[in-house]
């Protein structure tokens, strides 16, 4: 029997539309203990079904439920009903009790360095491709080869050069200056129109880090790393060291996300912030280490 036991959920904004709208069938995309990814009518646009162990995505509706104490009852392929605030399954409705707040990095007035960079682990290839990559974009150079060269490049539900896409797009976001700024409107620009090449689930989460979305310890990391101490006084400064105490653990949560997706998304922050860190502070931005004069 349909909905048999209701059980209520918290919706991200992000996917808080489709659940409100008409009652529509969609197709399972995926199945797993922790979660199940729905199709929401176009191709980079992904429900995540989320258990409270699940990882917490930003494309989520999130039960208060372990996954232990759920059985989701579908597979690949199936139908389920979405919309009028709520999700159907064979023995499950879930209902958008309440609105989530997913995870999001906010741009702060400060250049970052390499040394902010050298936090992070050795990038690799995906490093050096992105740093070519956000050089580029801030030179204002044509994006296209390179970003075709990264969307869908890789295997598995999330491709690595998606996910260090995700990386670069959420470094530049969190850099409060004019030329960051422009340089992400600009890779914006040319990775939407090309999210058909890599997968759904992919190109939602993507989507979502292009408007500065990730997992709540990716948002932390990138935190972090870019502008420790949100306000630059002697009191953000210990608070900013204290921070950095707790910097290893987050680091650690991040690089067992997926087989390689956040060493892979980190690569991405790292090569962009490398680039990043040449660019001469904005009025706006106050120089290292000033508010400590």
């Amino acid at each position: 029997m349909h909905g048999s036991e209701l059980v209520g959920a918290a919706v991200s904004p992000l996917v808080a539309g489709a659940v409100a709208g008409a009652p529509t069938a969609r197709r399972v995309l995926g199945v797993f203990d922790t979660c199940v990814y729905v199709e929401l009518g176009a191709h980079d646009r992904v429900l995540a079904l989320l258990a409270a162990d699940a990882l917490h995505l930003p494309i989520g509706l999130r039960l208060a439920r372990p996954s232990s104490a759920l059985r989701w009852g579908v597979e690949p392929g199936d139908d389920i009903v979405v919309g009028a605030g709520r999700l159907v399954l064979p023995s499950l409705e879930v209902v958008a009790s309440r609105l989530a707040r997913p995870s999001r990095v906010h741009a702060a007035p400060r250049v970052p360095t390499v040394a902010d960079a050298e936090l992070l682990p050795d990038p690799g290839v995906l490093g050096e491709l992105t740093f070519h990559l956000t050089v580029t974009a801030l030179a204002g150079r044509p994006l296209a080869d390179a970003v075709l060269g990264l969307v869908g490049a890789g295997r598995g539900l999330t491709p690595s050069g998606d996910d260090a896409l995700c990386g670069v797009l959420l470094a530049l976001a969190s850099v409060g200056h004019p030329d960051a700024a422009r340089a992400l409107a600009a890779l914006r620009a040319q990775v939407l129109p090309a999210l058909g090449r890599t997968t759904s689930l992919s190109a939602a989460l993507v989507l979502a880090a292009a408007s500065g979305y990730a997992v709540p310890d990716v948002v932390r990391l990138v935190t972090l790393t870019v502008h420790p101490g949100a306000h630059q006084t002697a009191r953000a400064d210990l608070t900013a060291r204290a921070d950095r105490t707790a910097y290893g653990p987050v680091l650690e949560r991040v690089l067992a996300i997926g087989h390689s997706s956040g060493r892979d998304l980190l690569a991405g922050v790292s090569g962009a912030l490398r680039a990043l860190a040449v660019l001469e502070p904005h009025p706006t931005t106050p120089p290292e280490g000033a508010h400590r004069a």
